[in-house]
């Protein structure tokens, strides 16, 4: 721990690097300003008395208000009347009267208008006070609050600053030193800022050296929008602009940046959500196919005061259908069970949980396991579209059975990789080439009954097929048959409920209802 003189001089440095600063800049002070400050820190072999009433009315140094202050014990050395030597006789006070003796003497006994905002404003002698660590209870309540706000203002002039010179090193493609990314070296200089505050000058900073943010520069730099707003606003440009129409993308980016003057950070998100979700996609499908491919990200967030930490990510609809295919199935249920197959342990983890457990699964099988661990034919993706659409062109799409939308074009190439298995329907959208009799359903009637109820078969149930049990409607053992008319999906608790209540159903190609018997 520093001893108290090595504080001491380094406070006292400080301020004479203030003074400096100020002066180099071409700031005016009288010198009994700064040697008024001087006074007001004690010196190393002072000794602390009891604390003196302050009277910033009542002066005890020299005619015009500018000499040192006067010790209250064996007072001090007398001032000079041109405040030069004021330091000196600050100091010399403090050392024989006490900390007190030379706060009064060195700032508050200089008689009325005495202080240092006599020089240079109240507001700037707070902020200059404040930066030394000294005490500001001699200040009214409005000064402070004056103060706050001006200070306030000067942080936000010094972002403006900052992110502007970061656009002129980007215009100048100059890299930050010792091979470090442009957000570690700025925190590495200011350990203050958060990860995403250092991203955000590095972004807007790197953006605005580019001519088409030029009206987004211009509010930046005369401080009608932040840096914090200017940084959405690229980053939903980033998002967007690879699968949005370009009509439709200027239009919500004039409308953000109009707005993102007057709105708070968290309402200039819901703003941005609204467009991400309004924009419509370019004409072109084989450009939005390759837009939404470039805009797929993933985003891990810092850790959490208790060590978790945060996903975000962004799918195409290619790269949805396949995440989903892998994960249904092993994110399914999985009670405790006996012999007989009856639950013990119902499975507590809830569905999101059941989800992370799956992908943490398979990518350790993926990257940590040996070769030849088993997979599941369930992990394909199954796709439905029309024959024409699929081999004609036709206009249309191919739709998995989670509901992700893909082109023509996505499922033909997915086909070729063997990554997705094409249900292809009819004119009556009836399945091809599905079904025989036998006890249990076929792997291909299965995937019928999925194109069919797309999940569970029970009105207004929203568990994804995937999950789901092959159930018949009238029981194998009663004479029914394996068949798609005999078929339908059920979740494990309406599965139960069927049974529990011996209902049926009416089943049609395109979907059952069930009803008591």
């Amino acid at each position: 721990m520093a001893s108290e003189p090595t504080m001491l001089e380094l406070l006292r440095s400080r301020l004479a690097d203030l003074e400096a600063r100020q002066r180099a800049t071409g700031g005016v002070a009288e010198g009994g300003f700064w040697a008024s400050l001087s006074g007001r820190m004690p010196s190393a072999s002072s000794q602390p008395t009891a604390p003196s009433t302050r009277d910033r009315g009542t002066s005890s140094g020299t005619a015009d208000g500018m000499g040192s202050g006067v010790g209250d014990m064996n007072g001090g050395v007398d001032g000079s009347l041109d405040g030069v030597d004021g330091v000196d006789g600050s100091l010399d006070g403090e050392v024989d009267g006490g900390v007190d003796g030379g706060v009064d003497g060195g700032i508050n006994g200089r008689g009325p208008g005495g202080g240092p905002e006599a020089w240079l404003g109240s507001h700037e002698a707070i902020a200059i006070e404040a930066s030394l660590g000294l005490g500001l209870g001699a200040h009214a309540e409005s000064e402070l609050t004056a103060a706050a706000e001006r200070v306030a203002g000067q942080r936000r002039a010094l972002e403006v600053t900052l992110v502007t010179i970061i656009t002129e090193l980007v215009t100048r493609g100059v890299e930050p030193p010792a091979g470090l990314s442009r957000t570690d070296w700025l925190r590495s200089h200011d350990p203050s800022l958060t990860a995403g505050q250092a991203k955000a000058f590095v972004t807007v900073g790197a953006a605005l050296a580019q001519a088409r943010w030029a009206r987004l520069r211009m509010l930046v730099a005369t401080q009608q929008v932040t840096v914090g707003h200017a940084a959405q606003i690229i980053d939903f440009d980033t998002r967007v602009r690879p699968v949005a129409d370009s009509d439709d993308l200027t239009t919500a980016l004039d409308d953000l940046t109009t707005q993102a003057a007057q709105l708070r950070p968290e309402e200039l998100a819901r703003l941005a959500r609204h467009h991400t979700e309004q924009v419509r996609p370019p004409h072109d499908e084989d450009k939005l196919d390759r837009g939404r491919r470039d805009a797929r990200g993933l985003w891990f967030t810092p850790p959490t005061a208790t060590g978790m930490v945060g996903l975000r990510g962004i799918l195409d609809p290619e790269g949805a259908a396949i995440l989903k295919a892998a994960i249904d199935p092993l994110s399914i249920p999985c009670p405790e069970t006996d012999e007989q197959g009856r639950t013990v342990t119902p499975d507590e983890r809830t569905p999101a949980r059941r989800r992370m457990d799956a992908l943490l699964t398979i990518v350790q099988r993926g990257v940590a396991s040996a070769e030849g661990v088993p997979t599941t034919d369930k992990a394909k993706v199954v796709v439905l579209i029309d024959y024409d659409t699929l081999v004609d062109d036709v206009k249309g799409t191919g739709t998995t059975l989670t509901g992700d939308v893909l082109s023509p074009g996505v499922v033909r190439r997915m086909a070729c990789d063997a990554e997705i298995i094409p249900m292809v329907l009819g004119g009556d959208s009836a399945p091809l080439d599905l079904g025989h009799g036998r006890r249990l359903f076929t792997r291909s009637q299965r995937l019928a009954l999925i194109a069919r109820d797309r999940g569970c078969s029970f009105e207004n149930c929203t568990v994804p097929a995937t999950w789901c049990d092959a159930h018949h409607v009238q029981p194998w053992q009663a004479g029914g048959t394996t068949d798609l008319t005999n078929g339908a999906l059920l979740c494990e608790r309406h599965h139960t409920h069927v049974h529990q209540h011996d209902l049926t159903a009416t089943v049609t190609t395109t979907g059952v209802t069930w009803h008591t018997r």
